[in-house]
């Protein structure tokens, strides 16, 4: 063994080892890991996830919510629903999806179905999907549903069947057609069929809504949904006052 130093003796000289700067993040970047995108972190998720097991359902809930404040109508961006029936069909389908009745809302314009279509959608979307959600008016969605060429109307169809969550306003609203009739029959059908919860909002009355979409679609909706009717005066002309 070497003897130890002793005292006055000049010890060799060592050059400190070189430390390296640290890498700064830029604009959009994470701030904790440069290089990697600040919205959503791989590394940062990770660690969020080491520390809370849950961290994978939360982060999965806020980009829903992130997602819902992004593509709601401006108008309905801050929805909640506030009905008691409505709230009621919210804690039954976060409770068991799988087997979530679909939602029918009805009663004269301007009472707050839409309010509340949102409402709802809001509530339940971060519970439940794993897929896409949709929300859309009757008019836009058969709009979208002619044939025209190029486009692939089954696999456009297909989207709104499949999704995981379907909302669809003013049901009913769109000059009633056999075309129409047999679209809105497949749509409805196939998401009772696959156990898809759907939200529909009505200006029409049970009765006017049989008249208006036929017996088997009026017949189909009566069997996969839980009605609530919302009445009152029109909110938007009060408002207006």
């Amino acid at each position: 063994m070497p003897e130890p130093a002793r005292l006055g003796t000049l010890l060799p000289h060592r050059r400190p080892t070189p430390v390296a700067d640290l890498p700064v993040a830029k604009p959009g970047e994470c701030p904790e890991h440069p290089g990697n995108n600040a919205t959503f972190c791989s590394p940062c998720a990770s660690e969020r996830k080491a520390a809370n097991p849950n961290a994978r359902a939360e982060m999965r809930a806020e980009r829903v919510r992130q997602d819902c404040d992004r593509r709601f109508p401006r108008r309905f961006r801050d929805a909640q629903a506030d009905h008691p029936g409505v709230l009621a069909w919210i804690d039954q389908a976060v409770a068991d999806p799988d087997n979530a009745p679909s939602l029918l809302l009805l009663g004269p314009v301007g009472t707050g179905k839409t309010h509340q279509a949102y409402g709802a959608l809001r509530a339940l979307a971060p519970e439940v999907t794993g897929r896409e959600w949709i929300a859309t008016t009757s008019p836009d969605l058969f709009a979208s549903l002619r044939p025209r060429p190029g486009a692939d109307m089954e696999a456009d169809f297909a989207r709104y069947r499949q999704a995981s969550i379907l909302l669809v306003d003013d049901l009913g609203a769109a000059k009633n057609t056999e075309w129409v009739e047999e679209i809105t029959y497949r749509l409805i059908d196939g998401r009772y069929l696959d156990m898809r919860p759907s939200i529909f909002t009505t200006n029409s009355t049970p009765a006017e809504l049989r008249d208006h979409l036929g017996d088997r679609i009026a017949s189909r909706l009566a069997q996969i949904c839980t009605p609530i009717v919302l009445d009152g005066p029109d909110r938007r002309r009060t408002s207006a006052a």
